[in-house]
């Protein structure tokens, strides 16, 4: 498909192989935001497709996204997309020039990125999800809170700022051991809905995913149909793409780590947000008392945030909004988190957030910070 010269047109040239990492669920969340944004995307066709794998050869087929061998001939009204200058692009004329980088734990004192909100995953995306999440969140609530994800090896913790953070095999075994009969081990799809069809369900439902899966048509209108999600870290890192399909549905997530977030999450605003051992199992007994009404109040927020700052238009709006000609766009990814867990400090761009105004002057940073 051709851009035409009414269409919002991206042209997007990666010179490395990190954007076709996490079998290329990297390169499809960007480009899906562009998609879903109505941009007509011309990848150039340089990327070995060996290495596009699963998700990259989806990217490929998204809607408005054809491979070229071809270069633009007018790119002034063109936004250039690239993780590495092709010297002959970078001195075209361009309506905005876009650097995908990955290292977002470095302080960025003298520019202002955008953090690309951590996606929905591929297979949940799209070009209806919108109109499908607008179904889900009107979903009847039939959990109080929720689970369901591998436990196996997430016994772990990279991450030690602000302080480590209770790995999720700790996080699931201290809700299946200390809260007695206020929590339920839910052993497949076919336990969970005989559990729900009877009533509403206040307790803590943990899904055994060894036992068996939700099948991946399923996965987003379960969600919708708890008020919470409990959501321990990853396996490499905290973010995990079903925090974000928890908020995408409405349903509240109950976290440890809301700073990853930009801007951050908020405790009984737009999250729960636990600590330790302790402050979990008080915070989940909180939820388990808490009115139909603050729920509502707080789902709502949910949804509101997600559609502001996670929704992949969102990013496509903070982009076009950025009055900067070359802006540098950061993605969270597996590869460099697992590198670089010990940089993670308070300058980092991640923890300080990239939402804040630039006020004048890197001093004036460095005492914001």
């Amino acid at each position: 498909m051709v851009a035409t010269s009414t269409a919002p047109a991206v042209y997007a040239k990666f010179l490395k192989n990190e954007i076709l990492g996490e079998m290329g669920r990297l390169l499809f969340s960007l480009l899906n935001a562009f998609s879903v944004s109505g941009y007509h995307i011309r990848l150039a066709d340089n990327l070995p497709q060996a290495a596009l794998d699963k998700y990259g050869r989806l990217a490929c087929s998204l809607p408005r996204v054809s491979l070229t061998d071809a270069l633009p001939s007018k790119t002034s009204e063109m936004i250039y997309l690239f993780d590495e200058e092709d010297r002959t692009l970078g001195a075209r004329k361009w309506r905005k020039k876009v650097q995908i980088r990955f290292d977002v734990f470095s302080p960025y004192w003298f520019t202002q990125p955008i953090l690309m909100p951590y996606p929905v995953h591929p297979v949940h995306a799209g070009p209806d999800l919108r109109d499908r999440l607008q179904t889900y969140r009107a979903s009847e609530k039939k959990m109080r809170v929720f689970f369901s994800g591998d436990r196996e090896g997430y016994a772990k913790n990279r991450i030690q700022y602000p302080k480590p953070k209770l790995p999720r095999l700790e996080v699931i075994n201290a809700v299946l051991t200390e809260m007695g009969e206020k929590a339920f081990l839910v052993r497949g799809e076919q336990d969970l809905d005989s559990i729900c069809a009877v009533r509403y369900v206040n307790r803590c439902l943990i899904m055994d995913q060894n036992e068996s899966r939700i099948d991946e048509t399923r996965w987003l209108s379960t969600l919708a149909t708890s008020d919470f999600f409990l959501c321990p870290p990853g396996y490499v890192m905290p973010m995990c793409h079903n925090t974000v399909e928890a908020m995408a549905v409405g349903s509240i997530p109950i976290i440890n780590y809301p700073e990853w977030f930009d801007p951050h999450l908020e405790h009984l605003k737009n999250c729960i947000a636990f600590d330790d051992k302790t402050d979990l199992l008080v915070k989940l007994n909180d939820v388990l008392k808490m009115s139909a009404e603050q729920v509502a109040r707080m789902r709502q927020r949910v949804i509101d945030y997600y559609d502001e700052y996670l929704a992949p238009e969102s990013f496509v709006r903070k982009l076009e909004a950025s009055e900067r000609q070359k802006v540098a766009v950061l993605m969270i990814t597996d590869a460099n988190v697992s590198k670089n867990a010990s940089k993670l400090n308070g300058r980092s761009v991640l923890i300080r957030g990239t939402s804040m105004p630039v006020i004048g002057g890197w001093r004036a940073r460095l005492r914001a910070s």
